[in-house]
């Protein structure tokens, strides 16, 4: 399997065990679940722990479009 690359920023760690998936994701997680039988949490946690080792991080500089109102 290739990695799977996500691109990224440096983000507060969350203190949270709740995880609120985007809508194209819980769509393909409820079909998922309508073709298994099988939870959502169930399924999701055994991706995310199969998945887990193919996963690397490209941390992106965070761009600012900051404009000087003063003139020189």
């Amino acid at each position: 399997m290739d990695s799977i690359i996500i691109k990224t920023y440096p983000t507060p760690e969350s203190k949270c065990n709740l995880v609120k998936l985007q809508r194209d994701a819980n769509e393909i997680i409820a079909s998922m679940q309508r073709e298994s039988g099988l939870s959502k949490s169930y399924i999701v946690s055994e991706i995310i722990r199969q998945a887990a080792p193919f996963v690397e991080f490209q941390l992106q500089e965070v761009q600012t479009n900051v404009s000087s109102d003063i003139e020189t």
